[in-house]
């Protein structure tokens, strides 16, 4: 054997005794993914904790909330609703949140009682809640980090849920269950390497993920070459076998050729997913860009304006919350049906928010009634219908713009784009219909899953006995 060969053989099988196991549980991991995702507060989730708002206890406009804040500026986010019984205004401010009670101007002071007692809604079959204040653990990572530290609430229910409520807010911002919290081990955790003492710290996680991913790649890389250069089609082995190999050998072979391709996309993909080196990153929806679509900062007239008429007229208000489009106020209204404006938004006004988006450059408006590449449905709903407004810029700046809520409800650049091919396009066989339909989608892509983990298996197989010969 040549020596290049015998290094890649030595190089393909000590990364397959390293990472092997690894790449296996990936393969399972991801099946579990598909249908038991990282926990998270869905908005029907909210909807459900959120109590009606009364109106006779709002006492106090926004304005004089914000003053009592004693924060300077103006709020980028203001909304109203019900914590434990009591209105309350939430205020967004330099990426933390600063809550004042709406019935007495005095500012939200969190404890462990009131947190259990804000936490109710969502347990209603618990007896007992214990609340504890954190500041992380293996379930609240993500945006709830904006709400640190967090009232971890045990219930003693039947589905042994534990929920967090913000100890700026009050609010209930993620709950968990029994189950979702077990699956969530043989999911999520393994598949991102979500280990709470390395995933709290950023870099280092995403330095594990970039390079362990790089070296699988590296193994599945040198086991196509390897398998392509043992295939004989013309001279054949003894018996006219086409692969010298029997058993695990054979079965790692065989299905290493079969889907070797598809394992380099998947793995290729799962790399790119940390933006290694900064390639293909993409900043989204910026604050910047939700102020100049908005038309400026909130005013003071803007938060001084009263809001008890507009709860009155509207019973069963869960949540009112501020919102400003090209320069002009307005609310959005949530109940327990579904969120919408005040007052609709005229056409006019709404281009002229999303001109603002990128000032002075020519921009191209589309009114969605379906999906596009770029703005569809999988996991989540896509909201429709939308406009879409792309610019006429190098990165081919493209948002969507939800008509009825008023809202910037997606981004794509040119990065972005790319990225939604390579990596949700090859790591979830995220293409367009009728792959991505379900049933359909499931069963491709857990026959592949099953696949690629028998194939991996036997490499692991392999490489277990090796280790035991040595030893």
């Amino acid at each position: 054997m040549s020596s290049w060969k015998r290094q890649a053989h030595l190089w393909h099988r000590w990364l397959g005794i390293v990472f092997g196991l690894l790449v296996l549980l990936w393969f399972g991991s991801g099946v579990v993914m598909m249908y038991v995702p990282y926990p998270a507060l869905t908005e029907a989730e909210r909807m459900a904790w959120l109590a009606p708002l009364a109106a006779p206890q709002v006492r106090v406009t926004a304005w004089d909330a914000w003053r009592a804040a004693d924060r300077p500026g103006m709020p980028a986010a203001v909304r109203l609703n019900q914590v434990a019984g009591r209105p309350a205004y939430h205020f967004q401010a330099d990426g933390r949140w600063w809550s004042v009670w709406a019935d007495s101007g005095q500012p939200l002071r969190m404890t462990a009682a009131l947190a259990a007692d804000s936490a109710r809604n969502a347990a209603p079959g618990a007896r007992r809640l214990a609340a504890e204040l954190i500041d992380i653990d293996q379930w609240t990572f993500g945006r709830v980090q904006e709400h640190k530290p967090l009232y971890r609430v045990s219930a003693d229910d039947a589905a042994g849920s534990v929920l967090y409520v913000s100890s700026r807010t009050g609010e209930l911002v993620r709950d968990t269950t029994r189950s979702e919290r077990a699956w969530n081990w043989a999911g999520s955790v393994i598949h991102w390497i979500y280990f709470t003492p390395l995933r709290e710290h950023g870099q280092p996680w995403r330095q594990v993920v970039m390079w362990t991913s790089a070296a699988a790649l590296l193994l599945a890389l040198l086991g196509m070459v390897l398998g392509i250069l043992r295939l004989r089609v013309r001279r054949r082995y003894a018996g006219g076998r086409c692969s010298p190999y029997r058993g695990w050998q054979a079965w790692h072979h065989w299905l290493g050729l079969s889907i070797g391709t598809l394992m380099l996309t998947w793995l290729f993909s799962g790399w790119l997913s940390v933006t290694p080196f900064g390639w293909l990153a993409s900043p989204g929806v910026t604050a910047g860009d939700r102020q100049a679509f908005a038309g400026g900062a909130l005013s003071r007239e803007d938060l001084a304006a009263p809001v008890d008429g507009i709860v009155r007229a509207h019973p069963g208000l869960l949540e009112l919350e501020w919102r400003r489009i090209g320069g002009q106020l307005n609310f959005s209204l949530l109940d327990r049906g579904r969120r919408q404006l005040l007052l609709p938004v005229q056409a006019e006004l709404l281009q002229q928010a999303m001109r603002a988006l990128r000032p002075g450059v020519p921009v191209m408006f589309v009114s969605l009634t379906s999906e596009d590449d770029y703005h569809y449905s999988h996991h989540q709903q896509a909201v429709l219908p939308v406009v879409r407004a792309q610019f006429d810029l190098a990165d081919d700046t493209t948002f969507y713009i939800d008509p009825l809520q008023g809202d910037i409800v997606g981004y794509a650049d040119r990065n972005s784009k790319w990225n939604r091919w390579l990596f949700n396009g090859l790591h979830q066989l995220d293409f367009a219909s009728p792959l991505r339909a379900r049933p359909v989608w499931d069963v491709v892509v857990i026959v592949l899953c099953g696949l690629g983990f028998v194939a991996t298996l036997a490499g692991v197989v392999l490489g277990w006995r090796r280790l035991a010969r040595r030893s």
